[in-house]
């Protein structure tokens, strides 16, 4: 066995599959499929693939059983002659979107194998893709974070991180996962109980002329005066992920550095992320904090209205991160609102060192119609991705509006930019009518078959919902999945020194 870096943008391998409904096994089906920069394990280096295909070791789930398993990758005729399929030396950036419905979640692997997370959603679709891509974990070698970064404190932000910590006790293989988290920040704004007041909902505040402050804030959110349910709940999963996370560094530690690292961020926190350099620069933009008796304070914001808001509070002071890896640029924008991005765009402005022009865009607030176009054009997008999805009536906020997507559209630089949407990457199958389990009416009596109504109609994913960018720092690879084994999708671009795409390589698998 020999595990190799492919340079192919996609790559499809077929095997055996048992099908759910039948029991049956069929030859023949598509089984994995690899990405521009993933590790392959080959089982036999020697294996002409100049007049054969290529055997591969692939990781699948046969219904609950998760195993290894033997694929074929086919090879591809170009002028009549089978290709080999090529391999590369070194690892890119992945920088994965997760759909989790309503809500944010993405991670970072970088080239030297280094993980961050930002933003976890609600429920527990990051903890399975994660189980899913780093089998193997356990409490004695688990799965490191070497940053989590939560960009601000609303529930779809991180109460599916919850879902990761219980997952180390999950007794189906295929869902579990250890993991361990080495350093951890956030805004610093911590919700308290409902039903409190706008300007008390974060604790300690203060007023400076006609402005309200938020100053009570603290580099370990668990020692603000009171939270929510939703902050309880993910304090005691932070404590189940952080124990022992000095000993979990090893040899890895910095120097002097003990571990866990709690710390509230805000702009010009770039050493922060020191960890990622120098194969990842990482720049904290947000939030933009301000100086209230000599210590940092956040201004409440404001609603369309005019009234001092806690949910636009919340949100416009989210962590904004600027990654960049050789010409290629990432900007996480949270859930920033107007008057958060005109601040964040002022900021900015005012720092030559600082700028928001990025080639891949997490578009903020998963497409809410509160955008502000001159912040869009000051980053003047290749990518822009939205992290949107329905969940229930409740939760529905018509994201992404369809002005947004227009301004990004228009605000998006390249011949053929791209939006993609994460909702829109996951793909559900629909399964009929499910009859409820209860046989008998209230009384006890069995209920003839005709009268055992549907009671609810059943869909199964088939296709974990993600938006998978890979770059090498001046090629850029775009990929979703789909059910259809033929047709995957993907694009590739070219970033030059001076922030030019090119686009002669421009492609839809």
């Amino acid at each position: 066995m020999e595990k190799r870096i492919l340079d192919e943008d996609v790559v499809r391998v077929w095997g055996e599959r048992r099908d759910r409904w039948t029991s049956k096994t069929k030859p023949n089906q598509l089984v994995e499929v690899f990405y521009w920069g993933d590790e392959i394990a080959l089982i036999d280096p020697s294996q002409n693939d100049e007049t054969g295909h290529r055997d591969v070791q692939v990781r699948y789930y046969d219904y609950g059983r998760g195993r290894h398993e033997d694929g074929v990758i086919r090879k591809r005729k170009v002028g009549g002659k089978y290709r080999a399929l090529r391999f590369r030396e070194d690892r890119l950036l992945e920088v994965t979107f997760v759909d989790v419905q309503q809500g944010d979640a993405a991670f970072v692997r970088t080239p030297d194998g280094k993980f961050m997370v930002v933003d976890g959603g609600e429920g527990p679709f990051l903890a399975r893709l994660l189980a899913s891509e780093n089998p193997g974990s356990t409490a004695a070698n688990p799965f490191v974070i070497d940053v989590l970064v939560i960009t601000h404190g609303d529930a779809d932000h991180f109460k599916g991180l919850v879902a990761l910590a219980d997952a180390a006790t999950e007794n189906r293989s295929r869902k579990r996962i250890h993991a361990k988290i080495m350093r951890y920040y956030h805004s610093g704004l911590v919700k308290g109980p409902g039903g409190l007041p706008n300007v008390e909902i974060f604790g300690e505040h203060r007023k400076v002329g006609r402005i309200t402050y938020a100053t009570d804030l603290h580099d370990d959110p668990r020692e603000a005066a009171a939270a929510n349910r939703p902050f309880e709940a993910w304090f005691g999963a932070l404590e189940t992920m952080t124990a022992d996370a000095d000993a979990t560094a090893g040899a890895a530690r910095v120097a002097d550095e003990q571990f866990p690292i709690l710390k509230r961020l805000e702009l010009g926190d770039h050493p922060a992320f020191d960890v990622f350099r120098p194969e990842v620069d990482v720049q904290v933009l947000g939030p933009v904090a301000e100086t209230v008796n000599g210590s940092s304070a956040l201004p409440f914001l404001r609603d369309p209205s005019g009234h001092i808001s806690a949910s636009h509070t919340i949100n416009g002071h989210s962590v904004v991160l600027r990654l960049s890896h050789g010409n290629v640029n990432f900007l996480l924008g949270g859930d920033l609102n107007i008057d958060a991005e005109r601040r964040l765009r002022e900021a900015v402005d005012a720092d030559p060192s600082l700028t928001l022009r990025s080639e891949i865009l997490k578009v903020p607030h998963h497409g809410s119609h509160e955008f502000e176009p001159e912040f869009l054009a000051a980053v003047n997008p290749v990518v822009s991705i939205v992290s949107s999805g329905d969940e229930n009536a409740r939760k529905e906020y018509v994201h992404p509006r369809a002005s947004l997507m227009a301004a990004l559209g228009r605000a998006s630089r390249g011949p053929e930019p791209l939006l993609f949407s994460t909702e829109l990457s996951a793909f559900f199958a629909y399964r009929g009518g499910i009859v409820p389990e209860r046989h008998k009416d209230n009384a006890g009596t069995p209920l003839a078959k005709s009268k055992r109504k549907p009671f609810f109609f059943a869909h199964e994913r088939l296709v974990f919902g993600a938006v998978r960018v890979r770059t090498d720092g001046e090629r850029v690879l775009c990929a979703v999945e789909s059910a259809n084994a033929r047709i995957k999708e993907a694009y590739a671009f070219t970033v030059d020194a001076g922030a030019n795409i090119l686009s002669d390589e421009w492609t839809l698998i």
